[in-house]
């Protein structure tokens, strides 16, 4: 039998990696960092995982193959089957791919082009938004912050929540709007958890953009657009904006549990092992893996679904998927 060389495996782990965006790179930092010692490589075991001939299976014409495969697929599937591939690796080499993975993600901030996904074939049979182009599918996030409009009888200030940053998506995950909307500082209300959350403070705003300008640009940028969002009632509500105007798919018509809709944090949690809000929140990351979401997710799901009665939605439940808190 032959023996794989740690060399082999580490060459045909960088060729898989060669074809991640920045953002995949972070997700397949996160599985690496999970992923527990293994005493020893085993080719049979590999090659009936990925369904490869034993024998060779890392050499040029299998990676060839596979690297023919990597170039068509949804990045989704591709940081899965990398997945796979780590699975099978020693504690050692483990170590190698982190260091590698570290490079890749800095060496992203000095090349942009490699920070977004390359665009992704859609299949032809698609779905009910194949009536849309592809730059016309959008993802949206909306950051909110507390408006002070009075006082309670506590003496505590009587709040509702405005649009502080929204950030648009492009179907290939790239931002191509964003703004900070203009608050007087005194205006509004940032108790230190929402400091927390958001990163805020009440200077932040001083040099934003009017809502009633922000509101004009969007509704331009919505015309003739699939706009995908999640949870995007209380982002319109804060936008002061009507849903109704626009033809909006909101995600949680699709992942929902028995207890309701599920949110952001969660699907991406469970579809891409990342937390991305476990310290601030950013509408830019949040607005991309809305669309990697829709992308990577729901349309390939639904497309392996044809006799789905609902036609956006699901008639299923996302019960397995855990809720992050």
């Amino acid at each position: 039998m032959k023996t794989c060389s740690k060399e082999n495996r580490l060459d045909f782990m960088q060729m898989l990696l060669s074809n991640l965006s920045v953002i995949a790179i972070r997700d397949v930092q996160n599985i690496a960092a999970r992923l527990k010692k293994k005493k020893k490589f085993s080719t049979k075991d590999t090659a009936e995982k990925l369904q490869l001939e034993e024998e060779g299976w890392w050499e040029c014409s299998a990676s060839e193959a596979i690297m023919n495969w990597a170039a068509t697929v949804s990045e989704f599937e591709l940081v899965g089957y990398i997945k796979a591939v780590l699975e099978e690796f020693r504690e050692s080499e483990l170590q190698m791919v982190r260091s590698t993975l570290t490079f890749e993600a800095r060496l992203s901030i000095l090349l942009p082009e490699k920070a977004v996904s390359r665009p992704r074939p859609v299949p032809a049979e698609v779905g009910w938004w194949s009536a849309y182009p592809k730059e016309a599918i959008i993802a949206m996030d909306c950051e909110m912050v507390s408006a002070i409009i009075g006082q309670k009888n506590n003496g505590k200030p009587r709040c509702v929540q405005k649009a502080a940053k929204v950030s648009i998506a492009s179907y290939e995950r790239e931002i191509i709007y964003k703004r900070t909307i203009y608050h007087e500082p005194k205006s509004i209300y940032l108790t230190p958890i929402a400091k927390k959350l958001t990163g805020f403070s009440t200077q932040d705003f001083v040099t934003g953009t009017p809502v009633n300008v922000v509101q004009d640009e969007i509704r331009e940028l919505f015309k003739g657009k699939l706009v995908v969002m999640i949870g995007c009632g209380s982002d319109f509500n804060a936008l002061q904006m009507n849903k109704g105007n626009y033809d909006v798919f909101d995600l949680h018509e699709y992942f929902r549990k028995d207890s309701g809709p599920i949110g952001l944090r969660s699907l991406v949690m469970h579809y891409y092992y990342v937390d991305i809000q476990k310290g601030i929140h950013d509408p830019d990351v949040d607005s991309m893996y809305t669309m990697r979401l829709f992308t990577d997710v729901y349309m390939k799901e639904k497309l392996q679904n044809p006799t789905e009665t609902n036609l956006r939605g699901s008639s299923r439940l996302f019960n397995e998927i855990p809720t992050v808190k």
